[in-house]
């Protein structure tokens, strides 16, 4: 940041412009992906029966997919369908907590970069206010400011 006063209103300015961009990156975040790019969506893994049923969920609240060991087909269609729903819920949960997580990070950078506004803006406005007091100064010494 410069010295000159006037700089400041431009300072201000850009901080608000990265502050509505960063804001706009994360309301974006997940429709960013709505054709399923699926290299760059968070994705979390559930299981369930030990393993031998896995699914797969991708960020937006989307199942990716669903794997059944065959050797789970001699189960009951009942017993196969309550491992499926454990393993779904279990990957839907996994992806909350990561979206959570990666939201909270967004959050706290923000807010890291936020939170320097008030002492930035007292700065700029004493500045400013140093200048202008310089500026009257200089029209009463000059006798340029002539009352009207």
């Amino acid at each position: 940041m410069t010295n000159d006063p006037f700089s400041a209103a431009a300072s201000l300015d850009e901080l608000l412009t990265r502050t509505q961009q960063a804001l706009s990156a994360m309301r974006s975040r997940a429709a960013e992906h709505a054709d399923g790019a699926p290299g760059e969506l968070l994705r979390a893994e559930g299981g369930a029966a030990g393993g031998r049923v896995r699914a797969v969920a991708v960020q937006g609240g989307r199942l990716e997919s669903v794997t059944v060991d065959p050797e789970l087909a001699g189960e009951s269609v009942a017993t196969l369908c309550g491992h499926v729903v454990t393993a779904v819920n279990a990957a839907l949960a996994e992806l909350d907590a990561r979206v959570s997580a990666s939201a909270q990070a967004d959050v706290d950078a923000l807010a890291a970069r936020l939170g320097g506004l008030p002492e930035q803006s007292a700065r700029d406005m004493e500045r400013f206010s140093r200048a202008m007091e310089g500026v009257a100064a200089r029209n009463r010494r000059d006798g340029s400011a002539r009352p009207a």
